[in-house]
């Protein structure tokens, strides 16, 4: 899992995992509480520690030092001085305070005293956020909430409340007794454990969300640095090769219209880099400390509007661009890349790229290219649409609008938008038998999977994989096609030394570096618990784009991986897995995607809203919403058909039997 990595430097501290205390004992903490995800969370990091009989206390008062301890720990700060005449040399968390106090996060009542034992309040912990937002370089940026009880907080504390409310951090107290509800602050309530660590749960997950760029690296000075050349050129193809011209405009749109005039020419270059080219591909091309990263990509042309993410040297559909700017497309969706962050290639020297195929079999196959690595792979999809020929190249820039020539295909793999909420019809034998079937095939073919067959973390997980769908509605064959794709088969790195089947905190900056769990079935339960249901499937989550592997515009492929198919390739491990055991899944559902925004899923037809599907961009055509199964069509009252259709909510949040209800024409039927 290649994700949003954080890559920063000594002015701003990684936020990595501290050691991991276990939360065995962790009993006081009752499941399905409000904060309980949260509470847990913090838990694993080491951000708050245990008392010595294995309780966390979670509805007990925090005090300010213990506050200090949970920032330290969250933000890994360097060591720091101070001046507190109230927190002795020797204290426990003394030099905790010493940290927070350095780093200017947490201030004293006064010069000399810090009142460590002092109960911490909702206000102080919201400026204490407040500072620490300022401290990892993010935007302080209001938003404006209504509290009951604004008039009781001062215009800073009001500040804060807002500068945290804009990253989701604040929530407010609901007044269930009016209509409509209004929620109040109760700024002088003191804070308990796990409203503290819901606090730093949701700042991390802000944090954690939030691309960083680069500071510039410093060069050795010289004395006649070598002046920077911001003319423009155009360049043209010769001899298989893109050679630039010598005169320069000094204007980009002198440039741009000699560009446009001149039908020989084919790239437009600044400098030497090339920033426009008349046809062909761009590809992610972003490089830091020598090493190949995700690119970035926008919905808004000022950078703002951070949507998703690509991986390094991977295609990316080119549109348009100037001197500012390039217009792509991304999955399905068209947004906007940084010029430092992407290159081209013209028509004329392309040598590969990405398309797909219908092979002998009648099976969708996918060709990809990696234009920075100069690299090629293809794998199987499923199964092949009518409508495609077989042995014809397919273009398609989204896995879901195919193109050969004047021949047009619009077709969704079945596995990649099947909701995640459904369950395998398969057992746990059976998928023991296929990891055993497909570990011998491996082993026999390829040296690189030697001993893969006795050696392969997933052996034996089939008992875990059906247990962990049963207890948080994830689907299993799902999270085993993930875990075969992240882990290769249980045979990678991290698999094998840290138990690691899912790549989680493996990042494209750092992939030597992942999360390690004692047992494989932790890593299963990690993934169902914290990441499907705690980020990606849950509506409420911090990624909520859909409950389907999907793309770059829908399902989990939009934040959990920065490889462009990452939905496609496990759709595939599905289709195969389920091809070798009978084909007891595929097609068994029917399936829709949403195709407006701001889709309410409701608890009966008419009835009360269950949750929202609110993101906005629903990518080319409006094709990628979000994925549903549809259950059962009932006409109601309105004169509509709706959909009852399967919960995305958690089972532990879900006060409606695992179903919802849409109405019909806000969907399209896709399978």
């Amino acid at each position: 899992m290649k994700t949003l990595g954080k890559i920063v430097t000594a002015g701003v501290l990684a936020l990595g995992l501290l050691s991991t205390p276990g939360i065995s004992h962790a009993n006081d903490i009752v499941p399905g509480s409000a904060l309980e995800i949260e509470m847990k969370a913090m838990i694993e990091r080491g951000v708050l520690m245990g008392y010595p009989d294995g309780s966390y206390k979670p509805s007990a008062n925090v005090t300010r030092e213990q506050f200090a301890a949970f920032i330290s720990r969250a933000l890994t700060l360097p060591d720091g001085q101070h001046s507190f005449k109230d927190v002795a040399a020797d204290s426990a968390l003394g030099k905790e305070v010493g940290k927070v106090s350095t780093a200017g996060i947490m201030e004293g009542v006064s010069s000399e005293r810090f009142a460590p034992d002092a109960l911490i309040t909702r206000d102080q912990v919201a400026m204490t956020i407040e500072n620490m937002i300022e401290y990892t370089g993010m935007e302080l940026k209001p938003k404006r909430m209504e509290f009951t009880d604004a008039s009781d907080m001062n215009s800073v504390t009001l500040n804060a409340v807002f500068n945290i409310a804009n990253y989701e951090v604040v929530f407010g107290y609901p007044n269930n007794n009016v209509s409509p509800v209004t929620y109040s602050f109760k700024p002088k309530n003191n804070a308990t454990r796990d409203q503290a660590a819901a606090f730093i749960f949701r700042f991390l997950t802000a944090y954690e969300a939030t691309p960083v760029e680069e500071p510039p690296v410093e060069e050795p000075p010289t004395p006649e640095p070598a002046p920077v050349d911001n003319k423009f050129y155009l360049g043209y193809v010769e001899n298989g090769k893109l050679v630039k011209q010598e005169y320069g405009h000094d204007a980009y749109l002198s440039a741009a219209e000699s560009f446009k005039n001149t039908a020989s020419a084919d790239a437009l270059y600044k400098g030497d880099e090339i920033i426009r080219v008349k046809s062909g591909v761009a590809y992610a091309d972003r490089v830091i400390n020598n090493q190949g990263v995700y690119a970035n990509i926008y919905l808004d042309s000022a950078f703002t509007k951070p949507v998703t993410y690509i991986e390094y040297g991977r295609e990316i559909r080119y549109i348009d661009a100037n001197d500012q700017y390039v217009k792509v497309q991304v999955g399905g969706t068209i947004g906007y890349a940084k010029h430092s962050e992407v290159d081209f290639v013209p028509s004329d020297l392309m040598v590969d790229r990405d398309y797909y195929i219908v092979n002998q079999w009648g099976t969708l196959t996918f060709h990809q290219y990696n234009y920075a690595k100069k690299a090629a792979a293809s794998y199987s999809i499923g199964p092949a649409p009518a409508g495609m020929q077989g042995n014809v190249k397919y273009y398609s820039h989204d896995g879901v609008h195919f193109s050969a020539g004047s021949s047009k295909v619009k077709h969704y793999p079945y596995f990649q938008y099947q909701s995640i909420r459904t369950k395998t019809n398969y057992t746990a034998e059976d998928l023991d038998r296929y990891i055993t079937q497909r570990l011998s095939e491996v082993n026999n073919i390829s040296s690189k999977y030697k001993d893969a067959a006795t050696k392969s973390k997933l052996i034996g997980t089939g008992k875990d994989f059906i247990a962990i769908q049963n207890q948080y509605n994830v689907n299993a064959l799902y999270m085993l096609a993930a875990a075969m794709h992240e882990s290769d088969l249980g045979m990678s790195a991290n698999a094998q030394t840290k138990n690691n089947l899912f790549g989680i905190k493996v990042y494209d900056a750092a992939p030597e570096n992942g999360t390690a769990y004692k047992f494989a079935v932790e890593s299963i339960n990690d993934f169902a618990r914290d990441y499907m249901n705690g980020r990606y499937v849950n509506p409420n989550g911090a990624y909520p784009n859909g409950a389907a592997p999907g793309n770059k515009t829908a399902g989990v492929n939009v934040k959990y991986a920065s490889d462009p198919t990452w939905g496609s390739k496990v759709a595939g491990h599905m289709f195969r897995i389920d091809l070798a055991l009978g084909q007891k899944d595929i097609g068994k559902h029917k399936l829709g995607i949403t195709k407006v925004a701001g889709v309410n899923v409701r608890t009966a037809p008419l009835g009360d809203k269950l949750y929202t599907y609110n993101r906005t961009h629903l990518g080319v055509d409006n094709a990628f919403g979000y994925p549903v199964v549809i259950l059962e069509t009932k006409r109601a009252s309105d004169g509509y058909d709706w959909y009852k259709i399967s919960s995305d909510l958690n089972p532990e949040h879900d006060t409606n039997g695992g179903v919802g209800w849409i109405r019909s024409d806000l969907v399209n039927l896709i399978n």
